[in-house]
């Protein structure tokens, strides 16, 4: 068990799971709590803000059981779960949007991780998802349900966007809405947090003139903070200069929509291809706006490197299914919520930051992926069971057996290395009709490379 409350003693060379989390917050034993000044009636022994925090991450990782088995485990403290839940209402969501802010930071290596950067780039993403909340009264109170053919959905929903690194699956940043929020407002805030030397890709949703203006004004070309956004093939766009290798420098207005005025007019850079869709066996037209230059990125490394943009829809696959085991929030109210997203967002970090030193362990290619070439299922069920392992352990091995063991097991996830990802593409349909995509009664899909060809814009 680790030390009581009264005394915590955190060493750098400590592998288990408390120490990893505590590591991952940068909180040394200095920063800690020693001491309880709250008064309180009994002799009871109270828990500290930082082990409330600490054991809702570590069982956001999924551990099963309760909260209240999961802190005793891990701190050899009995508190019932009405208590602990009083306890994080105190704490409010400020502190664990705080910490989040600071703790989610980019892990990927240019020099050990290259498939993660592109030209010395690092590349980000940006997209937006929703978190069901169960149906309690301070949940109705606040948040609404959306409105889908048959009526009002199951449940309330939670907005969030966060920004991603593509090659590590490590969210760097996320806002959370309540009151019903869009996408593109929790997304702009995001901006802010761009770091240096960055390639930031979005879709369609953000392909339009307000978003490349803020784009334009956010990303510094001193620090290198570049974008690539996919737009939809209706938005006027008036073509200024021919490039050489297909694409061209067009002008964008950005418009008052009441007045229909022109504010201002911008120069981007355009790329238009055509894309071979296997499901529907036709050519689909892609427009791509960015701020990189024809010598920076030609036309077709442009468009290979739009793809890299659904490693945003697999982080978020991963989250919710994998890492929470299903959309489904378990707080009871909107503050809790919000603790238990972002304890979900800093576990995230953890396994990836897991999964990166499982890569560094295998070596070669897989290292330079990043994560993907490490499943997160057998990465997540191995080390579950080593910080369980050594948790109970303490006191019995010493640093260097603690150490081998943890080598052993990293050796055995990376021996179960996947294979590079097939070129796939999957039918886009829905089980149950909705709006307009078509019924999907047999699920099938087609593997083969990518086709495609650059337009050339005249």
């Amino acid at each position: 068990m680790h030390p009581p409350s009264d005394a915590v003693v955190v060493q750098d060379s400590s592998v288990d799971l408390v120490s990893r989390i505590l590591r991952l917050l940068q909180w040394s034993s200095d920063e800690l709590e020693t001491a309880d000044q709250k008064r309180h009636q009994g002799p009871r022994r109270k828990i500290f803000d930082w082990q409330i925090i600490v054991g809702l991450i570590a069982h956001s990782l999924p551990f099963a059981g309760r909260f209240s088995q999961c802190l005793r485990h891990f701190f050899g403290m009995t508190l019932t779960d009405s208590a602990l839940s009083q306890r994080r209402q105190q704490l409010g969501e400020d502190i664990f949007l705080l910490i989040m802010r600071e703790t989610l930071r980019p892990l990927a290596d240019a020099n050990v991780h290259a498939a993660c950067f592109f030209a010395g780039l690092r590349l980000l993403g940006i997209d937006g998802t929703r978190w069901n909340v169960t149906n309690t009264e301070q949940h109705l109170a606040r948040m609404t349900k959306m409105q889908t053919r048959n009526g009002s959905a199951a449940f309330a929903h939670i907005r969030m966007a966060a920004l991603v690194e593509l090659g590590t699956h490590a969210p760097l940043h996320a806002t959370l809405g309540l009151d019903g929020e869009s996408e593109q407002a929790l997304s702009l805030p995001l901006l802010q947090a761009l770091p240096q030397h960055s390639l930031l890709i979005l879709d369609r949703l953000y392909g339009y003139a307000a978003v490349i203006d803020t784009l334009q004004q956010q990303c510094d070309p001193a620090k290198a903070q570049h974008y690539l956004v996919r737009v939809k093939d209706k938005l006027a766009a008036a073509v200024r200069t021919p490039l050489g290798d297909g694409s061209a420098m067009v002008e964008v207005r950005l418009c008052d929509k009441k007045w229909r005025k022109v504010l201002k007019t911008m120069l981007v850079r355009e790329v238009r291809a055509r894309v071979w869709s296997r499901m529907q066996e036709k050519w689909v037209e892609v427009r791509l706006w960015t701020s990189l230059s024809m010598e920076q990125a030609g036309a077709q490394k442009l468009i290979e490197l739009y793809a890299r943009r659904w490693e945003q829809e697999v982080f978020y696959k991963e989250l919710k299914l994998q890492v929470a085991r299903n959309g489904l929030l378990q707080s009871h109210t909107p503050e809790t919520a919000q603790q238990e997203i972002a304890a979900l967002l800093m576990a995230c970090t953890l396994v990836a930051e897991e999964r990166l030193a499982v890569a560094a362990q295998a070596g070669n290619e897989v290292q330079a992926a990043g994560v993907m070439r490490i499943s997160l299922s057998i990465c997540m069920e191995q080390t579950q069971a080593l910080w369980l392992v050594l948790n109970a352990a303490q006191g019995l091995m010493d640093q260097a057996a603690q150490a081998e063991l943890v080598r052993r097991v990293r050796a055995q996830i990376a021996a179960c290395a996947l294979p590079p990802r097939r070129p796939r593409s999957c039918e886009r349909k829905v089980r149950r009709p909705l709006d307009k995509w078509p019924r999907m009664i047999t699920p099938r899909s087609v593997s083969a490379d990518t086709s495609y060809e650059v337009i050339k814009i005249a």
